[in-house]
C-alpha cells in the first residue's frame, strides 16, 4: 500500500507505518507530569492550570509528546494516550470499575479512536458518518463511565481491550 492511499475494510489499517521499530525519546519531568493530567482525562486548559503555566506552554508540552511518541502534530488526545501507554511511557491506572460488555461494533469505535489521529480518519475506519460516530462514541462514553474520549482510552487500556503494544500498522495520519 503507498503512503496517502486509503482502505476501508474494518480489518485493514488505513496507514502503514512502523511506529513500533523507532525508538522513543525519554521524557522529562515536566513531561511525566502533563502525561499523569492526561491519564485523568485533563484537556490542555487544565493541564496548563494545574502547572500554573499558559494555554501556549501546555500545548508546546502537548506538542513535544506528540513528536517523542512519533504522534503527526495535530494528532488528538486520545491517540497521543494510547501511543503513550503502548510505547511504555505511562501505566494505565488500576480502576474498579467493572469491564462493560461491549458489541464488536463499539469494540471497533474504541480501536478507531486510538489507532486513527485524524477526526476525519475516525469517520472512515467505523464506516459511519460524521453523526453517527459521535453519538457512537457518545454512546461508548456513556456506558463506559468515561468522562472524555481521552477518559475512555485510559479506562480500556486498564481493562485491557486494548493492545498493551504497537502493532507494526498503527493508523497515523502520517507516513515515516
Amino acid at each position: 500500500m503507498k503512503a496517502g492511499q486509503r482502505t476501508v475494510t474494518g480489518k485493514e489499517p488505513t496507514w502503514k507505518t512502523a511506529m513500533s521499530t523507532v525508538p522513543v525519546s525519554p521524557l522529562t519531568p515536566v513531561e511525566l507530569r502533563v502525561v499523569d493530567y492526561l491519564l485523568q482525562g485533563m484537556t490542555p486548559r487544565e493541564i496548563a492550570a494545574e502547572l500554573k503555566r499558559s494555554i501556549s506552554t501546555a500545548h508546546r508540552h502537548l506538542r513535544t509528546l506528540r513528536f517523542k511518541v512519533h504522534c503527526p502534530t495535530r494528532c488528538s488526545l486520545p491517540a497521543l494516550v494510547h501511543r503513550l501507554l503502548t510505547a511504555h511511557q505511562a501505566t494505565a491506572p488500576n480502576t474498579d470499575a467493572p469491564v462493560p460488555d461491549l458489541t464488536q461494533r463499539e469494540v471497533e469505535v474504541l480501536h478507531a479512536l486510538t489507532e486513527e489521529t485524524r477526526p476525519f480518519g475516525l469517520v472512515t475506519v467505523a464506516g459511519l458518518s460524521p453523526a453517527e460516530t459521535a453519538s457512537a462514541l457518545d454512546t461508548l462514553i456513556g456506558k463506559t463511565g468515561a468522562a472524555t474520549a481521552t477518559h475512555l482510552v485510559v479506562l480500556a487500556h486498564s481493562w485491557k481491550l486494548l493492545p498493551a503494544q504497537q502493532d507494526h500498522a498503527t493508523r497515523s495520519g502520517a507516513s515515516l
